[in-house]
C-alpha cells in the first residue's frame, strides 16, 4: 500500500464522491464487487495496516476475512441502512400482476430491493407464486451483485449490463429488449 492514506473504491460512484470532497482514489477495484475488490487488494501489501470499510446495510464478512487473514486491521462502518420500505400489499399485488403477465419488465437497482421481495412472498406463503411471476417477466439487475442475489434464489436475469453498473446503461439495454420484443 502507498504510504499515508490511501482510498480503495469498489465502483464509479464512490471515486465521484471521492472526487466531490477533493480526495483522489488511491485504487479502483477490477470490477464493483467483493470479488473485485479483493482481486485488487490481493496486489497489495497490508499487513500493519488499518483500514476502514464502508458497508452498505449488511456485513461483508468475506471482504473482513480476506483483509484480517492479509494483516490488516479493520474498522467497519455502516453509515446507512436500506429500510424496507416498500409496502408488502404492493408487494404481493406486483407478483400477481407478474403472473398474469401485465408486467413487462422488473427492475432491481440493490440487493436489498431483491431482499425485501422474497421476504414478504415467504412471509405471505408466496414464494412460488413470485417464482411463477419471474418467469413470466423480463428481470434486469443493475449489475453483477444484484444479478447474483437474484439468480442465488432461482431467478433468470435477463439483463445485467456487462460493464458500467450505472442505471443509463440499464435503461438503454431494457429499452432495446422492449422495441425489439415489441
Amino acid at each position: 500500500m502507498p504510504s499515508g492514506k490511501a482510498y480503495a473504491t469498489r465502483g464509479p460512484k464512490p471515486v465521484r464522491a471521492l472526487k466531490e470532497v477533493g480526495l483522489t482514489p488511491t485504487l479502483i477495484a477490477e470490477a464493483p464487487t467483493t470479488d473485485g475488490v479483493i482481486a485488487t487488494l490481493r496486489r497489495e501489501d497490508l499487513r500493519g495496516h488499518r483500514v476502514g470499510l464502508t458497508l452498505y446495510s449488511e456485513p461483508n464478512p468475506v471482504l473482513v476475512k480476506f483483509l484480517e487473514d492479509s494483516g490488516a486491521t479493520v474498522d467497519t462502518v455502516m453509515p446507512y441502512v436500506y429500510a424496507p420500505a416498500a409496502d408488502a400489499d404492493r408487494i404481493l399485488q406486483l407478483i400477481e400482476q407478474m403472473n398474469r403477465k401485465e408486467i413487462d419488465a422488473i427492475v432491481f437497482t440493490s440487493s436489498p430491493q431483491v431482499d425485501r421481495l422474497y421476504e414478504v412472498a415467504a412471509e405471505r406463503g408466496q414464494s412460488e407464486a413470485l417464482r411463477t411471476g419471474l418467469t413470466k417477466t423480463r428481470v434486469a439487475a443493475v449489475g453483477p451483485v444484484v444479478a447474483d442475489n437474484l439468480r442465488g434464489r432461482g431467478a433468470r436475469v435477463d439483463l445485467c449490463p456487462e460493464q458500467g453498473f450505472v442505471m443509463k446503461n440499464l435503461v438503454q439495454m431494457i429499452k432495446r429488449a422492449l422495441e425489439w420484443h415489441a
